[in-house]
């Protein structure tokens, strides 16, 4: 039996692996695996999305009146463009919570991946406006997972998180933008500002040393500079302030006192001297380019001290304008794109003034 086994030839059992037609089959089966897994993640995802979206719904079930508009919605097949339309039309006019109520019934009837982004961002911002933001955060966040290019949702969350006062996940946001090819650059530079002024484990004084290192020819930094020093009474380095455009931060100056700049500098800085010939009746100037500080040095020559300089701010992007200064427009979301304009306005005296 031995020598019986010993003779029996194995090589019946062996595969040529260089047969044509073996390698042939091989790749038939690998491509069939992987068509099988492509399409079962597809479709893990899309009843995960479908789950999610309908879990989601549960929650504003119990609000009234939601029934009412689900079936306005569904009613005669309404386009998802029109019931679009009728929850801006709600959210323009303060309605929030009708607003939330039609684009969650939408949900529920759009199967489309890409139409669903485009509802959960309106959404999203909707609860942005009506104040809820962690409602508002999460459903940006579900909207990403759709889409992950999805620009609006991203920005939306850069300004949650700065309200939020989360400025790290802002600039982790606003990397995401850079790679998609936008021009973060003031964005990233205004949140790496709002990082050092609000982390409490610095000093006043390596918050400043931080504030000038990002880079005090920014108008920004210099803002933020200015405004630090004068709200934490820091004397304001001449050898620093050479490098301000005092132009950007005109209002800043007008409201100081008197003796808070030294005034050999300012006598020996254009607009600085104007603005004091302007407020403090100093003869540093007899005139300036601004017409508004014109007129009142005109009117200080001739002692007349009843104007005052008045500012209002308008956005070089929407061109809105408003009364305190911004540095994120309230409209447009864009930052740094606020332009300081001059009026002359009436003197208004303290209360009790015997003046």
């Amino acid at each position: 039996m031995k020598m019986l086994n010993k003779g029996i030839n194995l090589d019946i059992f062996s595969l040529n692996y260089r047969d044509p037609i073996f390698g042939a089959i091989i790749l038939i089966i690998l491509i069939v695996i992987v068509l099988f897994v492509n399409y079962a993640w597809g479709f893990y995802k899309s009843k995960e999305e479908e789950y999610s979206i309908d879990k989601f719904m549960k929650k504003f079930d119990q609000y009234s009146g939601f029934d009412e508009y689900k079936q306005i919605i569904t009613k005669d097949n309404l386009p998802v463009e029109s019931a679009i339309l009728m929850a801006l039309t709600f959210e323009k006019g303060g309605e929030y919570e009708k607003a939330i109520e039609i684009y969650l019934a939408i949900l529920k009837n759009v199967k489309v991946a890409n139409k669903r982004k485009d509802i959960l961002t309106l959404l999203g911002k909707t609860y942005f406006k009506a104040g809820f933001l962690e409602k508002s955060k999460d459903i940006l966040y579900a909207s990403l997972k759709i889409f992950p290019r999805n620009e609006e949702a991203l920005t939306y969350l850069t300004i949650i998180f700065e309200i939020l006062r989360e400025h790290k996940k802002a600039l982790e946001v606003l990397d995401a933008l850079e790679a998609m090819g936008l021009n973060v650059d003031d964005k990233k530079l205004y949140f790496q500002t709002l990082h050092i002024l609000h982390d409490n484990s610095l000093s006043k004084e390596t918050k400043l040393q931080k504030l000038q290192s990002l880079g005090i020819e920014n108008k920004i930094i210099q803002r933020k500079v200015f405004e630090f020093c004068s709200s934490n009474n820091i004397p304001l380095n001449c050898k620093m302030l050479k490098e301000f455009d005092f132009q950007n931060i005109i209002d800043l100056v007008w409201n100081l006192d008197k003796d808070q700049l030294d005034l050999e500098f300012v006598k020996n800085n254009k607009v600085l001297s104007e603005i004091y010939s302007a407020k403090f009746g100093e003869n540093f100037a007899t005139s300036s380019t601004n017409f508004e500080l014109d007129i009142l040095i005109t009117l200080q020559k001739q002692n007349n001290t009843n104007a005052d300089l008045g500012f209002k701010y308008t956005c070089s992007k929407c061109k809105h304008t408003f009364p305190i200064y911004f540095y994120r427009c309230p409209k447009c979301k864009n930052i740094n794109t606020t332009e300081i304009r001059t009026i002359i306005i009436k003197k208004v005296y303290e209360t009790g003034s015997f003046i």
